[in-house]
């Protein structure tokens, strides 16, 4: 589990530096403000905020059963998203996708670390 957690922790790291660069530097409320968010910002958005709950989810009591519940909710959530007729705007299809991505990410690596959701220990 130790390895998954420092993959899990760099994986967050970086999603959170892309997130900020995105950002250059300005507050992402103020962008909003003045709809100047642009995809990128929003799908960067979506991976920092999935990496976060995957690795608080990782590093809780109950690890395992946790962060399989997590990375079932982000997904069906977030493809909710992507088939919904409401939610067509592209800022939130590109924060689902961000999410997708980073979900998409997680499941490879645990399946090339050979712990998947039967296997991780705590």
């Amino acid at each position: 589990m130790d390895e998954l957690l420092d993959r899990l922790t760099r994986l967050a790291a970086e999603a959170e530096q892309a997130f900020d660069a995105s950002a250059a530097g300005r507050s992402v409320c103020a962008l909003h403000k003045r709809g100047a968010t642009t995809n990128r910002l929003k799908y960067c958005e979506g991976r920092d905020y999935a990496a976060r709950r995957l690795l608080k989810a990782a590093r809780s009591a109950t690890g395992k059963e946790r962060l399989e519940q997590v990375l079932n909710e982000l997904e069906r959530k977030n493809r909710a998203i992507k088939s919904s007729p409401i939610l067509s705007g592209a800022d939130w299809q590109a924060s689902a996708d961000g999410v997708l991505s980073l979900v998409a990410e997680v499941r490879i690596l645990l399946e090339e670390m050979g712990e998947d959701d039967r296997q991780i220990e705590n």
